[in-house]
């Protein structure tokens, strides 16, 4: 009796490691198709796919996931199909500064930049300010400040508007919308 109760603590802590890892791993599709490629992913690697149901009102226009991970935030997933390709990948989560922020790192970390931000009425378009800096040979990091500025004023609104893109490129392009309550992610290639 002695020898089993030895054994059941390393037991216990080696089958918590492995449902951790499962947990903490992305789907094997997320990657291909929400990424800085311009490439549109072709549909027929997902139409089929046990991880994905269909779920739009045509068959074959939209792909949904239960739940699964970008990096270690929990999303639901949707794909939104063309007639061969994958045209916008969609993700949803619930709002928390946290989450916001961990998203926003996420996306830098992808290879897109932030190019303008609406909260409520007011927008500071990211892009036409760097180039303004650029143009009157003023460092970018003004670009920066003015940024953290208008993000910290007080404004009547939880909504934000944001646009992301691959620098230089026109595709992919990412909106993020966030309000009081949910966090909307729209990866589009054209």
């Amino acid at each position: 009796m002695r020898a089993l109760l030895v054994l059941i603590p390393p037991l216990l802590l080696s089958l918590n490691a492995i449902s951790f890892s499962v947990q903490a791993t992305e789907s094997w599709w997320l990657r291909t198709v929400f990424n800085s490629s311009p490439t549109q992913p072709s549909t027929q690697h997902y139409i089929n796919d046990s991880d994905l149901m269909d779920c739009g009102e045509s068959e074959g226009s939209l792909l949904c996931s239960d739940l699964t991970q970008y990096y270690d935030l929990d999303v639901y997933v949707e794909l939104e199909l063309a007639s061969s390709s994958v045209e916008v990948v969609r993700f949803n989560l619930p709002y928390s500064s946290l989450s916001y922020t961990k998203l926003q790192a996420y996306l830098r970390q992808d290879g897109f930049a932030l190019s303008s931000i609406r909260i409520g009425e007011d927008a500071f378009d990211v892009t036409a300010q760097l180039e303004q800096a650029r143009n009157e040979g003023v460092g970018l990091d003004r670009v920066d400040k003015q940024l953290v500025e208008f993000i910290n004023a007080p404004h009547h609104s939880s909504e934000h508007v944001s646009l992301w893109n691959v620098p230089s490129t026109p595709s992919p392009w990412i909106q993020l919308h966030r309000d009081g309550e949910h966090i909307m992610v729209e990866l589009h290639r054209l």
